[in-house]
């Protein structure tokens, strides 16, 4: 191949980024390709080769979040996680050490030149259409409903007693405001409220520590994995749940090793049991304090014992110690069964299995579809209903310096011509009503137990 030297040749991964103003190097996706091992990972951006074994343990999002690009094309994502590409172009300098060879194709595999022009084109639709204006009373109205169901609750408590009534109620409406709140910091973390990304971190701090109590980076840490690279096992965390539960090609894999840590075929039913009740209660407050500890994320450790300090001072003069615990362990329990149904009634029907090299596009689009809108809906799901167009939101958002990303009370305008692409490319754009979508959750753990034990008795 002209101009590409011989595979293995060229810069390895410790010999240095290229001299500034001598001829770059160029590789060919044949010589990238092995270069995705913990200490030798290169990634391609702009047609240009980058070098981040060593500076990926400082990457500002986690190391974790940039390696799952190892020996790919990360153009798509880079635009759709930085805001300040410029700012951003300075830290890679030092890590180049060549470029594509000019033969080459820009994505390793088979990328869709029309499908991506043509969201160029969506793209600049929307701005026209100005999407990316937030509404600000739009987000005053959702903080303002959050803090006034956690003054109902304490004056439910006050004015008519710690009794089971009065308890359960409040329970209710703590765990509403709950959700709520994850949809409010969701929105922030995706700067889509403010134009400046600052106030969306300071805003997500507040919202995240001192009404939920968890960290906002550690959830963004979670977060961006799952928008990198939805659905693929082992580098989206909301998919890889196994040995608990095993999804899409997992159940192969464990039937095939003959693993056998539970039922697996009676996935579907346990869950009730360890899934929806356990996850916010058990798995996020052990992974979110792990985090701020490991991370010595101090100042979202000090937001999250606010929230406790508020919580318990407000209750335990009503319920005593033990009492508040368990209000407090009745709130997680309930806004955890909202948060498994909601976030995953989009994905976990999906394909859900291992790295396929899709270009950014098609990858985000086959693993999510919508559920049928309405005014109740798309409050009580936060927009997430709209689940193709947030997951699209990436790929539409404009350069940094016009407006963040999309604001959610948008994608029902938008949703129409993302369907008209989609049908374009032949490709999936997917409409569930709610409780359908509800049910597929079930059906999907049941197609994969049964997969798994196909696998384990016969394979």
């Amino acid at each position: 191949m002209g101009g590409v030297g011989e595979l293995g040749g060229g810069p390895g991964p410790r010999e240095g980024p290229a001299q500034r103003g001598a001829p770059l190097p160029t590789f060919c996706w044949e010589q990238i390709r092995p270069h995705n091992l913990p200490g030798d990972k290169w990634l391609v951006i702009e047609r240009r080769v980058y070098d981040i074994s060593r500076w990926a343990q400082r990457h500002p999002g986690g190391s974790r979040l940039i390696g799952h690009h190892g020996a790919e094309d990360a153009t798509d994502a880079f635009h759709a996680f930085h805001q300040d590409l410029n700012f951003v172009r300075k830290f890679l300098q030092p890590l180049l050490i060549g470029e594509l060879a000019p033969e080459e194709p820009s994505q390793d595999g088979s990328p869709n030149a029309q499908l991506v022009e043509d969201f160029r084109a969506l793209r600049q639709a929307a701005e026209d259409m100005k999407l990316f204006e937030a509404k600000p009373t739009f987000f005053a109205l959702l903080l303002g409903h959050i803090l006034a169901m956690e003054v109902l609750a304490w004056l439910t408590i006050y004015l008519f007693g710690p009794g089971w009534v009065p308890s359960t109620l409040a329970a209710l409406i703590l765990a509403i405001s709950q959700a709520q709140s994850w949809c409010l910091q969701h929105d922030l973390g995706h700067t889509s409220v403010f134009r400046k990304s600052w106030w969306n971190h300071m805003a997500q701090q507040f919202v995240m520590g001192q009404l939920k109590g968890f960290s906002a980076h550690w959830w963004n840490f979670r977060h961006f994995q799952h928008h990198a690279k939805p659905n693929i096992v082992h580098k989206d965390p909301d998919v890889t749940v196994a040995p608990v539960f095993l999804l899409g090609e997992s159940s192969i894999e464990y039937g095939r090793k003959k693993r056998r840590y539970l039922p697996y075929n009676h996935q579907h039913l346990y869950f009730f049991l360890i899934g929806p009740p356990l996850l916010t209660l058990v798995n996020f407050e052990v992974e979110n304090l792990a985090y701020m500890l490991v991370c010595m994320e101090w100042m979202d450790l000090l937001w999250a014992a606010s929230f406790y300090s508020r919580f318990f001072l407000s209750y335990i003069p009503f319920y005593g110690l033990t009492g508040a615990l368990l209000l407090f362990v009745a709130v997680r329990v309930l806004e955890s069964h909202w948060f498994v149904w909601i976030t995953q009634m989009n994905h976990i029907p999906k394909e859900i299995g291992h790295e396929k090299h899709r270009d950014w596009a098609s990858s985000q689009l086959a693993a999510t579809c919508n559920v049928e809108t309405s005014l109740f809906i798309d409050w009580f799901s936060g927009h997430l209903n709209f689940q193709i167009e947030h997951q699209c939101h990436h790929m539409l958002s404009p350069p940094p310096s016009l407006f963040p990303t999309m604001p959610r009370h948008n994608y029902h305008r938008v949703a129409p011509l993302v369907k008209t692409l989609c049908a374009k490319h032949g490709l999936s754009y997917e409409v569930k009503p709610f409780l359908t979508a509800l049910v597929d959750i079930i059906g999907s753990l049941k197609k994969s137990g049964d997969v798994w034990l196909d696998a384990y008795l016969h394979q």
